[in-house]
This record gives structure tokens, C-alpha cells and sequence, in this order.
């Protein structure tokens, strides 16, 4: 029975990890190509501008907009959900490890896969690689958004 929780626990941390995988890969490619269109529509439309309250601002600001909401939506999805499941499943595997490293089970020692992986990849770097993958994108785009909407002088007589 000990056996099968474990190959349990192992597949679920492999689920959650694909998940994650998944969603950074697919999430964070759709987001970098939201800021190529508002790379492009500032290309295109130097002199385009959207007025909102009086305030004149370049139309890829929006566009960036968008693509900073959803990286702040595949972040949230990611860190509070998946993640959290993962580090679930991380923290159960260890338990059986620690349990059972010692226990020959049919004349092996089968335990010990999820503390080895947890103890070359630490809770605290894991999440410090999470909020650069997240942080560095985040970071382009705003000072983007902050350039197009307060700091770009549109072409004179436009």
C-alpha cells in the first residue's frame, strides 16, 4: 500500500508539473505576443493616439495593458493554484520519504526521489526562478506602458 501512495504522489507531482509547465510556456509565449502587436501598432501608428479624460496616450498602450493583465492572471493561476498543488504533493512525497527511506522493501530502498529533488532545488530558489520568470516580462512591459502612455511626444502637427 506504502508503494502505491508513493508512485501516487509521484504522478501528481508529475501532473502538477506538466500543468505548470504548460500554462508558463503557453501563457507567457501568448503575452510576449501581445507585446509584439503593441510593438507593431507603435510601429505603424506613431502619431495615433487614443484620448481618454483629456489625457492623450499612444494606442499600444492598451494593448500592453491587456498583455500586463493576463501575465497577472497566468501568475495568480500559476503561483496560488499549481504551484501550491505541487508544493502539496512535494511536501507529502517527502513525508513518505522520510518515513520509509530506511525500510528495504523487497530488498530495496525505494524512497528518497522527492528529498532528493526538493533538497537540489530549495522552496525558496523554486520560488525565486517563479518571480523572475514572472518579474522580467512584468517589468518590460510596464516601463513599455509608462513610455507610451507618459513619456511619448507624438510627431508635431499631428
Amino acid at each position: 500500500m506504502i508503494v502505491e501512495e508513493w508512485k501516487t504522489v509521484i504522478q501528481t507531482q508529475m501532473h502538477f508539473n506538466e500543468m505548470i509547465m504548460r500554462a508558463r510556456s503557453t501563457g507567457v509565449s501568448v503575452v510576449i505576443a501581445v507585446y509584439g502587436a503593441a510593438a507593431i501598432a507603435f510601429g505603424q501608428y506613431p502619431d495615433r493616439g487614443l484620448i481618454l479624460c483629456g489625457y492623450r496616450f499612444h494606442v499600444s498602450a492598451p494593448i500592453l495593458l491587456f498583455g500586463l493583465f493576463l501575465l497577472l492572471a497566468i501568475f495568480v493561476l500559476d503561483y496560488f493554484y499549481y504551484y501550491q498543488l505541487l508544493i502539496g504533493s512535494v511536501e507529502r512525497g517527502r513525508q513518505i520519504d522520510e518515513a520509509f527511506r530506511m525500510v528495504p522493501i523487497a530488498g530495496s530502498r525505494l524512497f528518497g526521489l522527492t528529498s532528493e529533488i526538493a533538497n537540489r532545488v530549495s522552496l525558496s530558489r523554486a520560488r525565486t526562478c517563479l518571480w523572475w520568470f514572472y518579474g522580467l516580462p512584468a517589468f518590460v512591459g510596464i516601463i513599455s506602458l509608462v513610455y507610451v502612455s507618459f513619456l511619448y511626444r507624438f510627431p508635431a502637427g499631428k
